[in-house]
């Protein structure tokens, strides 16, 4: 299959509403962006045609980091894929990502799973993460938002939140009175 990997104008992109990122911290963003100053883009985003422009498949990142940098123009791998070839492909490309986070992951599976594309076998087959990874993931989509909150500021580790993201949402909601919010009378913000 040939590549067709074109200079685009950042103008012409527009990110997708399904990139399991969500969270893009400004200062790995500003470190990006001074490396694409100094470098340029050293990896092709991944952009699909879409209406009258192009849908960012994958790269979100470094298209963020580009237009902070100054950039008119990115690499960009284009490729026609189904909206469900896309979502696939944006939830591979960043879930091998080792900057994933946790709660990013978990939605991730959860929207692959969701779609009815997948199963917890075939993410186990795809990914190369045994299913109690997987299953541990996925129950991180159970957090009442509080614990959610303190997992995605890596105020909680990961151990933790699932851990408590086994039981249902009243318990966690007495579990976070008691353990972690401000004023707590036992806290357990450092327990791993």
């Amino acid at each position: 299959m040939a590549m067709n990997i074109r200079r685009m104008q950042l103008a012409d992109l527009n990110p997708a509403d399904y990139n399991p990122r969500k969270d893009f911290r400004e200062e790995p963003l500003l470190e990006l962006s001074e490396s694409i100053r100094q470098s340029g883009v050293l990896q092709p985003i991944c952009v699909r045609p879409k209406d009258e422009g192009f849908e960012i498949v994958y790269g979100e990142r470094r298209y963020w980091a580009a237009a902070m940098a100054g950039l008119k123009f990115i690499p960009a791998l284009i490729r026609e894929l189904s909206d469900a070839e896309a979502e696939d492909a944006a939830i591979t490309e960043n879930l091998q990502r080792e900057d994933a986070k946790p709660r990013e992951e978990a939605a991730a599976y959860n929207k692959a799973i969701q779609s009815g594309r997948h199963t917890i076998e075939s993410l186990v087959c795809k990914f190369g993460k045994s299913e109690a990874y997987i299953r541990s993931r996925l129950k991180l989509c159970e957090l009442i938002d509080a614990l959610a909150g303190m997992l995605d500021k890596e105020e909680i580790s990961v151990g933790v939140a699932t851990e408590i993201a086994k039981y249902p949402a009243d318990i966690q909601q007495e579990v976070y009175n008691d353990h972690f919010a401000e004023g707590c009378y036992n806290s357990w913000k450092t327990a791993r």
